[in-house]
């Protein structure tokens, strides 16, 4: 850009000297000194790149006479003094157009700075070279090769020509001349290494170059003859400089702090920790974030009895995926490893006793699981479902945890909150929610969810059992219910439906079930009623501890991880193991079929034992995984009993056990008479095992059935749960696993490669989250 060169004839630093006697004009000059400004990698110079230039600070008015004096004095010698006036006023009027221009240059040149600043922040400190290699950012040293890029600038190359000094115009010599002033000068700037690289390709930092090239053009140009003189001047003169000052000074200035990048003084920039906080991306709920907190009676992999314990162990951690902060309360059935005291004690009254109450805490992949401990949770971990009703009453009482866990040393507390409360064990929390909080005034913005994955159990007792909850009198109007066979009853679901913000069901086909005198269970006359706040959500699964690729239960004992790549020979190694762990015969050929889920009519276990006798004909081998109602697990020994090398039937439920059946199994039955959403037939598809199912609820909406003439579907479905109809289901599956290969490995590979994550869920979930939040 513009730059200072030599005097013209017969002006000497006296005339400088002599005019600033008389006046102190200010006067913008590029300068330097030892201080490292952000943005200037090498951390010595400190030039502000002609923000704030003032060229022609005193050049009109009553200024014009003094320095008409001096230059008449000056140019006495070579000159007439009215030749001297006309020559001195056409170039105070030349040097005003082009401080004008030059103003304007350095205002474009900042904004194109910051820009560029912009950009390379974006690309995270790393620069594009022209052939589109990404080359980490060095800086260049000034160079004359450098010096004629910027020479061939047109407005730079007209405008360095000549520069004002104290209202006087010095014509500059460009081209050689001002290369051979600044290597002279070059090696002795204090910032300046002494060796300067080969010039380096073009980038974004041109610009920074280019502005340190001036720098250093305007800085040797004012050393000259008169160096000595100048420099006492400049330092007595007011300079509003391109060195940077304490504080901004101008709109211009915090524009550039505010555009400026920090660089490492070694010239290298290096990418930045991305564990910065500064660094990381926004949450994918972006301002929908909110703490949420889950109730549940039983969560994987401490406790599971069905598909709740799954949704418990995995939606969370979807959540906080996305940017929540997620808790799940359940009760202390055993001693957790996991789980650490965290030393808070809590005394309640229910029913007349008094408890004591313990809290423990784990935090596992962002998630906070607390764990309520009391005398009252022991030795019910197999009878969740028909349990003492005191439990669910105590556990209601020990939701109080956001207000005295302090988890991560830092309380929940009752702001953006939102409670998750899954079916009738935690279904009184939308009513305490409401009863001991918002009737008083406080917790007015807190929202409450109530999750239905099976409405078939309800909390239901006499009338009296009102007096048990410890609610105000009026509220008993939200628990009576009237079923034609029982009379009037206390309901506990009845009442969480009716209080509850929003309800979900687990699936789109449940919800619509509910609505039907046969799927609503007495309760589809309130659901209809509340029908504006119900949604259905689809279940997900937890893909990495639910896959066959990853599954730590499958790396020992014979078992092996496999992918869709290696299916038939890992698939067969596990099913050979685990008919050898259950003392089956050892048998590629044969069909093995599994069941896992609770021992009760829901789950269809009647119409698998009717169709055993059928089964046995066909051989095939039949494993069976459960815990429920103790004639229907007595049946399963029984079994196993007559049909010791065809059956195996474990009663209890085990973690381990379920994978193993999961991956070793030809096929999974699932004759469930309703089904909110079910979660095996999900695993079974994710381990290439065809699951054979009753098209209710959840199973309709997961399980496409088989189209041999299309080859598409994912296993079989019987429409009515009648026996006729499974055996009817079940043969058609045989029928393909012994005689068409092909398509058998088809309907595999078509179910491990859904999308059956728990994120498509867990956004769904916001969507309601957000909705109970801002609608009313």
């Amino acid at each position: 850009m513009a730059s200072m060169g030599s005097f013209p004839a017969g002006v000497d630093s006296s005339v400088l000297v002599r005019s600033a006697n008389r006046h102190r004009p200010s006067i913008s000059i590029l300068a330097y000194r030892p201080r490292k400004v952000g943005g200037i990698a090498d951390g010595h110079l400190a030039i502000d790149l002609l923000s704030r230039v003032s060229l022609c600070n005193g050049c009109g008015g009553g200024r014009r006479r003094w320095k008409s004096r001096g230059i008449k004095a000056a140019a006495a010698a070579g000159s007439s003094p009215g030749q001297a006036d006309d020559e001195v006023e056409d170039t105070l009027q030349a040097t005003i157009e082009k401080s004008k221009k030059v103003l304007a240059i350095q205002k474009d040149l900042l904004q194109q700075i910051a820009e560029r600043k912009k950009l390379v922040s974006s690309i995270k400190n790393t620069l594009i070279d022209p052939e589109g290699s990404e080359q980490p950012y060095k800086e260049s040293k000034v160079t004359t090769s450098s010096l004629e890029d910027a020479e061939k600038t047109e407005d730079a190359t007209e405008l360095g020509k000549d520069l004002p000094v104290n209202g006087m115009s010095f014509d500059a010599s460009p081209g050689k001349q001002l290369k051979a002033n600044i290597s002279e000068n070059v090696q002795s700037m204090p910032w300046q290494s002494s060796v300067a690289p080969a010039p380096e390709p073009a980038s974004s930092n041109n610009f920074y170059n280019e502005s340190k090239n001036t720098a250093e053009v305007t800085t040797s140009s004012a050393k000259t003859s008169t160096e000595e003189d100048l420099n006492r001047e400049l330092k007595d003169t007011t300079i509003k400089t391109a060195v940077l000052p304490d504080k901004p000074s101008s709109k211009e200035e915090e524009q550039h702090e505010d555009s400026k990048e920090s660089y490492p003084e070694d010239g290298n920039v290096e990418a930045e920790d991305p564990t910065n906080e500064d660094e990381k991306p926004p949450p994918l709920a972006g301002a929908n974030v909110m703490n949420v907190i889950i109730v549940a009676a039983e969560c994987a992999p401490w406790v599971k009895t069905g598909g709740l314990g799954d949704v418990a162990g995995s939606l969370p951690k979807a959540l906080a995926r996305r940017g929540h902060r997620v808790m799940v309360v359940i009760p202390r059935y055993g001693n957790y490893a996991e789980a650490q005291d965290l030393g808070v004690r809590k005394r309640y009254k229910v029913d007349g006793q008094d408890f004591e109450v313990n809290f423990f805490h784990s935090y596992i992949d962002g998630v906070d699981f607390v764990f309520i401990d009391s005398s009252v949770f022991r030795h019910v971990e197999n009878n969740i479902y028909g349990g003492n009703r005191l439990t669910t009453y105590d556990l209601k009482r020990c939701l109080q945890v956001p207000w005295h866990v302090p988890c991560g040393g830092v309380c929940y507390g009752d702001g953006n909150l939102a409670f998750i409360a899954n079916d009738w064990h935690t279904a009184l929390l939308p009513v305490y929610l409401k009863a001991y909080y918002r009737d008083n005034g406080l917790m007015q913005y807190t929202r409450s969810i109530l999750v239905i994955h099976n409405i078939a159990h309800q909390g239901r007792g006499p009338v009296d059992d009102f007096s048990v909850v410890d609610l105000p009198p009026h509220y008993i109007d939200l628990f009576k219910l009237y079923d034609p066979v029982g009379g009037e009853h206390f309901n506990i679901f009845a009442a969480g439906l009716k209080a509850a913000d929003r309800v979900v069901t687990v699936s789109h086909g449940y919800s619509w079930e509910l609505k039907t005198s046969e799927g609503g269970w007495g309760l589809h006359e309130i659901i209809n009623e509340h029908d504006w706040k119900l949604s259905g959500i689809v279940n997900g699964i937890d893909t990495k501890e639910w896959s066959p690729e990853l599954d730590l239960h499958l790396q020992s004992e014979g078992y092996v991880n496999y992918s869709i790549d290696t299916l038939q020979t890992g698939k067969s190694q596990c099913k050979a193991a685990l008919q050898k762990e259950l003392g089956l015969p050892i048998r590629e050929d044969v069909p093995l079929i599994g069941f896992i889920g609770r021992l009760d009519d829901q789950k269809g276990v009647d119409l698998i034992a009717e169709a055993v006798p059928w089964m046995m004909g066909q051989d095939v081998q039949l494993v069976m995984l459960g815990t429920g109602r103790p004639d229907l697990e007595e049946l399963l020994r029984k079994f196993e009993r007559e049909h010791h090398d065809k059956v195996r039937g474990w009663v209890g439920f085990s973690v381990k056990t379920a994978h193993r059946i999961t991956a070793g199994a030809d096929i999974l039955l699932m004759p469930s008479r309703f089904e909110p959403c079910g979660l095996n037939q999900l695993y079974a598809m994710r381990y290439g095992t065809i699951p054979v199912v009753h098209a209710v609820g959840g199973l309709r909406d997961t399980v496409e059935p088989f189209n041999p003439f299309e080859e598409s579907g994912v296993g079989w479905t019987f429409s009515r749960a009648e026996t006729g109809e499974l055996i009817h289901a079940l043969g058609n599956c045989l029928l393909t696993y012994r005689q068409y290969k092909e398509s058998w490995e088809g309907l595999q590979k078509r179910g491990m490669t859904r999308d059956l994550s728990w994120d498509r869920a867990a956004q769904n979930y916001e969507d309601v989250l957000v909705a109970a939040k801002y609608q009313w």
